[in-house]
């Protein structure tokens, strides 16, 4: 049976695996969310088509009728609407990428 973990209980805990060499609680939700951002955005890769407007980063209906004449994501072989397309440029130059996780598609259905 599962129990409800206080702050202190989690804190502790996320110390001990931090010690052991392990990812932390808060580093394995973020691989969770990671891993789980991928698989949407693999999926919806798969049933894009020329006519699918929505685009998986923004969440607009900003993609061009035809596909490839947006811009196909650096991080994800999917194509993203041309203003997502230049945000990931410059963020890729800045060092800052913007976390799978936060994409449109990936916060659906959570």
């Amino acid at each position: 049976m599962s129990k409800d973990w206080t702050p202190d209980e989690l804190q502790a805990a996320s110390d001990a695996m931090a010690a052991a060499g392990l990812p932390s609680f808060e580093e394995f939700s973020a691989m969770f969310e990671t891993e789980d951002a991928k698989k949407k955005i693999k999926a919806f890769a798969k049933v894009q088509t020329d006519g699918i407007r929505f685009c998986p980063r923004c969440g607009k209906m900003t993609v061009k009728d035809r596909l490839h004449t947006n811009a196909l994501s650096r991080y994800a072989k999917v194509y993203i609407c041309d203003a997502c397309g230049t945000d990931e440029a410059i963020r890729d130059w800045a060092g800052c990428v913007l976390p799978l996780a936060d994409w449109a598609i990936a916060k659906r259905n959570k």
